[in-house]
């Protein structure tokens, strides 16, 4: 900041000859003239550099000291504007330059989202977007207080939410809320039914009457776990003498049979050649890019397009929202598929999709029929399952 301090108000390097020089320094302190950058060049020399203004106070008070001073260097934007007063295009556009860096640190160029762990910063912005917020905000216009209270009652995940505005860059703090944990309402009555067909395993009832036993064979939706307790009679009779309704929990482990199935065509489109058919440039202005060439309108489908951004980045790694886009495309071809990539291809994606349904089962055996035609390859996976298949629903007056 000093450093810039001194660009602008501008800064001139004296050097002072005579007996005794370094005296230049004990009286310029005396007298509150500010210096630096002092050396000294010999016994009978010495260089220190002052404020523009204090040009003539300083030489004046060297000359006390019995020393000569003659002007070394001067520097910082008055002796710039100095050196160019004879070349005015150059004067004009520093001068837009000026304006245009005292406009633009009035606006919001740079947005930072802190303090998050499992909100993604993208969904943030996107919400602060909606109200009106982001890049290219007029800065001074916005209403932290109505702003953070607009967002936190669209986002309950946010327990807190501010905007730390300094210059073109804008913190958005954020403290995400507690999960609010589950109530069970205990006189709520409920049951456990199949979620799917199966072979009974295991039943393991925290509350309520089994209805069904290992190896017993069950179709979803059939009820596993009542909750309806029977008391019989304690002469042996199999008489009910009472009934009594409990909110029914439990888990039932049986053996299923899932049945999976996809299929990709042997043909498709791919980029053509490593070299690009048609190349542009673009300019980022603030998210937005606006490009300089004719065919910046080409569609995404039947080219494969690779857009570059080199942004404009200050000292210290900031990014701003301005840069050039490098667009570069490449037309798509027809082009065979290998039958034996496909297939494993498939056989990853049906074991994937297979693991995420089952939410904790076990796989005991799988079964493949892989088809082959002359356009298309169809894998179909049957695999025999050991899941829990107890899915507890709440029952209705």
């Amino acid at each position: 900041m000093q450093r810039l301090i001194n660009f602008l108000r501008g800064t001139v390097t004296l050097e002072a000859k005579g007996p005794f020089p370094e005296r230049c320094f004990n009286i310029c302190a005396a007298e509150g003239v500010g210096f630096w950058g002092a050396q000294q060049v010999d016994e009978t020399r010495v260089r220190f550099t002052v404020a523009r203004w204090d040009r003539k106070r300083a030489a004046a008070l060297a000359e006390r000291a019995m020393c000569t001073v003659r002007v070394v260097e001067q520097g910082g934007l008055p002796a710039l504007l100095w050196q160019l007063r004879r070349r005015y295009g150059l004067l004009a556009g520093l001068a837009v330059l000026l304006a245009l860096i005292s406009v633009l640190s009035r606006f919001v160029l740079v947005v930072e989202v802190t303090g998050n762990e499992t909100v993604s910063s993208s969904r943030i912005l996107a919400v602060l977007q909606e109200h009106g917020f982001g890049v290219g905000s007029y800065g001074p216009e916005v209403d932290v207080r109505d702003l953070s209270n607009q967002v936190l009652l669209e986002m309950e995940e946010l327990s807190f939410l501010t905007i730390n505005l300094s210059g073109i860059r804008a913190e958005v703090i954020v403290r995400e809320a507690r999960p609010t944990p589950e109530v069970v309402d205990e006189d709520q009555l409920t049951e456990v039914v199949a979620a799917r067909d199966g072979i009974v395993v295991d039943v393991d009832a925290i509350r309520g009457r089994e209805t069904v036993q290992a190896g017993q064979a069950v179709l979803e939706g059939e009820v596993l776990i009542s909750s309806m307790l029977l008391q019989e009679s304690p002469d042996g009779s199999g008489e009910i003498i009472s009934r009594r309704q409990v909110r029914a929990e439990g888990e039932v482990w049986a053996l299923t049979r899932r049945v999976l199935s996809a299929a990709t065509p042997l043909s498709a489109l791919r980029a053509a050649g490593e070299e690009p058919d048609w190349s542009g440039w673009g300019l980022n202005f603030l998210g937005r890019r606006l490009n300089f060439y004719g065919d910046g309108s080409k569609p995404d489908t039947g080219c494969d397009k690779i857009a570059i951004l080199y942004p404009v980045t200050l000292p210290g790694g900031l990014a701003l929202p301005f840069g050039l886009w490098q667009v570069t495309g490449r037309a798509y071809a027809p082009a065979a598929v290998d039958a034996d990539a496909a297939e494993r291809w498939l056989r990853a994606l049906l074991d994937e999709r297979l693991a995420l349904s089952l939410d904790g089962g076990e796989v005991l055996a799988r079964d493949w029929q892989v088809t082959r035609t002359e356009d298309t390859v169809t894998v179909t996976l049957t695999a025999q399952c050991l899941e829990q298949i107890g899915r507890t629903v709440v029952l209705t007056e």
